[in-house]
C-alpha cells in the first residue's frame, strides 16, 4: 500500500493505493468516501484491498472538505470540481488507462455527478447510492442520471434507509448506460447485515460484505473490455 496526495489547488488530496503483489489488470480504480466517513472507512478499505487481491489498482481518496478538516460534506455538486481535479492528477501520474470511477453513498454521487458532466470514465462504482433522504423516497436525486453513459455497478443493500428498493427499480430505466445492480439481502446502508435482517439469521459485518463483494466486481470490471 503507498501512500500518496494528490493535488486540488494549493493542497493536497490524502490518498492510499492498493496495489497488486504481480501483474495489474485493467481498468484500475479510484474511489472515495460516504459523508461521514474518509478513506479509511472499513468497508471501503476491505474492497479496495480484497480487489487489490484479484489484481486490480485501486486509489481511495479524501474529498476536498475532509482534507481541510471538516466532518459536514457540502452539497454533493460543490465537491464534484475538487473530485475531477484529482483524477485528472491521478491520471498524469499513474496513467491514463482505463479508470473505474465511484465510491460510497456520498463519494459515489459526487462521481457520478461528475461523469454525467462529461468526466471521463469506463465505468462507474457506485456502492450504496444514496438515492434520496432516509426514508423519504419521494425526491430520488436521479436528475442527472440521463446524461450518465457509461456502464455503472451499484452495490446496493435491501434494508438501506437511503435507498427505497421499489423507488431504485422504478428510477433504473433513466440511466443512459448499462446499469448492473447487485443486492446485499438485509444490508442496511453500509451494506453490514444484521442478524435480525439477514434472510438465514447470520449477521454479515462491513469488512466481510465488502471484501465477498469484490468478486462482483471483478467479474463486472472485466467485461468492461
Amino acid at each position: 500500500m503507498l501512500q500518496t496526495g494528490l493535488s486540488r489547488g494549493p493542497a493536497e488530496v490524502p490518498a492510499e493505493m492498493d496495489r497488486p503483489q504481480g501483474a495489474v489488470r485493467s481498468p484500475a480504480f479510484l474511489l472515495t468516501h460516504g459523508a461521514g466517513g474518509s478513506l479509511d472507512t472499513p468497508g471501503l478499505k476491505a474492497l479496495g484491498g480484497a480487489l487489490a487481491d484479484l489484481g486490480f489498482l485501486v486509489l481511495r481518496m479524501d474529498l476536498a472538505y475532509r482534507a481541510a478538516g471538516r466532518k459536514t460534506p457540502p452539497k454533493a455538486e460543490d465537491s464534484v470540481a475538487g473530485f475531477c481535479g484529482a483524477v485528472r492528477d491521478a491520471r498524469n501520474r499513474l496513467g491514463k488507462s482505463p479508470w473505474v470511477l465511484g465510491g460510497r453513498s456520498y463519494g459515489g454521487r459526487v462521481a457520478s455527478l461528475a461523469v454525467a458532466q462529461g468526466l471521463d470514465a469506463a465505468g462507474l462504482l457506485l456502492y450504496s447510492y444514496p438515492l434520496h433522504r432516509p426514508g423519504d423516497p419521494s425526491r430520488p436525486r436521479v436528475e442527472h442520471w440521463p446524461q450518465i453513459s457509461v456502464p455503472t455497478l451499484f452495490l446496493e443493500g435491501t434494508n438501506d434507509p437511503f435507498c427505497d428498493p421499489a423507488t431504485f427499480e422504478r428510477c433504473l430505466p433513466g440511466l443512459a448506460g448499462e446499469a448492473t445492480v447487485y443486492t446485499v439481502p438485509g444490508g442496511d446502508h453500509s451494506l453490514k447485515v444484521s442478524r435480525k435482517a439477514a434472510p438465514d439469521w447470520v449477521a454479515i459485518g462491513e469488512v466481510e460484505v465488502a471484501a465477498r463483494l469484490a468478486s462482483v466486481v471483478q467479474r463486472w470490471a472485466t467485461a468492461l473490455g
